[in-house]
């Protein structure tokens, strides 16, 4: 009996050695045939499997926050509007006249903190081939924003409620004028609004505003773009000739005080001239301080009327009625 044991137990130990030795064997031949024998052709069209499991929970939640951030990077099917994308209004509104009432526009600000980017109202030349638009760009970590004005051509082949709302997506958006930023300069504020375009759609008046937070509005300064020479113009030649009409024929010198102007538009009996209003602040009402003429080329400041504010001011742009408008 026990060498009837003893037989089986040696047969089952040869069984077992020369099975482990044959599966060796082949996975020897495997390895060796896999180094040595495939071509480069065939281990590129079967490449060898990869375990990417995980191995621990925290590998594991990676990936999960991997493949969710890849979901959400598909784009969606629906039109989305981006930085390229013109914030305009619905487009299935009526157009109307932009710079009505005349000095009035201005761009609605009470969000630019929060959303830390704010478009203007995009305003098409009389001609309807142009659009332009500002946007504003606020920086919280000095509190300061800055603004860029941008140039859309419209497509004249289409219908001119067709070409406005295409104008919502960016084709070849040109920057006109962008502010001066001096990261040295804290709580500045700079925004560009446009004022409105001459009948003839050649230039584009828009003003730059320059506030300093704790004080609120500190200047502004008139530019003229001029589409025949691709040059802008600051028209500071009105804030000299208002500085010197006062100092000479009052002796009031305005270094210590704080005042500004206003444009309002292009002068209807002139359309080469833009129209100025200036204010001094003196408590709870202002003073006026005349209204004033410039031409687009910053020549010939005149004086139009130190009282009266009633001049026809032509309306040459076009707009989609919007929340900017009041």
């Amino acid at each position: 009996m026990k060498n009837a044991k003893l037989f089986a137990a040696i047969f089952c130990a040869v069984i077992f050695l020369y099975s482990g030795a044959a599966v060796y064997a082949f996975d020897f031949e495997r390895d060796v045939s896999s180094k040595f024998f495939w071509t480069k052709a065939y281990k590129k069209k079967h490449p060898a499997p990869t375990n990417r499991m995980p191995k621990t929970v925290e590998e594991y939640y990676q990936e999960v926050n991997k493949a969710s951030d890849k979901a959400k990077e598909i784009p969606s099917p629906k039109f989305e509007k981006d930085s390229k994308l013109v914030d305009l209004p619905d487009p299935s509104i009526l157009v109307i006249k932009y710079n009505d009432p005349p000095g009035k526009v201005e761009i609605n600000l009470n969000d630019l903190k929060k959303k830390r980017k704010i478009n203007s109202i995009g305003v098409v030349s009389p001609q309807y081939d142009r659009l332009v638009y500002s946007a504003v760009y606020y920086y919280p970590s000095t509190k300061t924003a800055g603004s860029e004005l941008y140039l859309i051509n419209l497509d004249t082949s289409k219908t001119v409620q067709t070409r406005i709302e295409d104008a919502h997506v960016n084709h070849g958006r040109k920057v006109l004028f962008k502010t001066e930023m001096d990261s040295l300069d804290l709580d500045i504020q700079k925004t560009l609004t446009v004022v409105d375009w001459s009948v003839d759609g050649k230039r584009l008046a828009f003003k730059e505003k320059i506030s300093y937070s704790p004080d609120g509005l500190w200047k502004t300064n008139l530019y003229v773009y001029d589409f025949e020479t691709g040059k802008v113009k600051e028209l500071s030649e009105v804030r000299d000739a208002i500085l010197y009409y006062w100092r000479k024929n009052y002796n009031l010198r305005f270094k210590d005080l704080r005042w500004d102007i206003y444009p309002v538009g292009w002068d209807a009996l002139n359309p080469e001239r833009i129209i100025v209003f200036a204010y001094a602040a003196t408590g709870e009402n202002p003073k006026f301080l005349g209204a004033w003429s410039v031409d687009y080329k910053g020549h010939r400041a005149m004086l139009l009327s130190p009282v009266s504010t009633q001049f026809d001011i032509t309306q040459n742009g076009s707009c989609l009625k919007s929340e900017y408008l009041n």
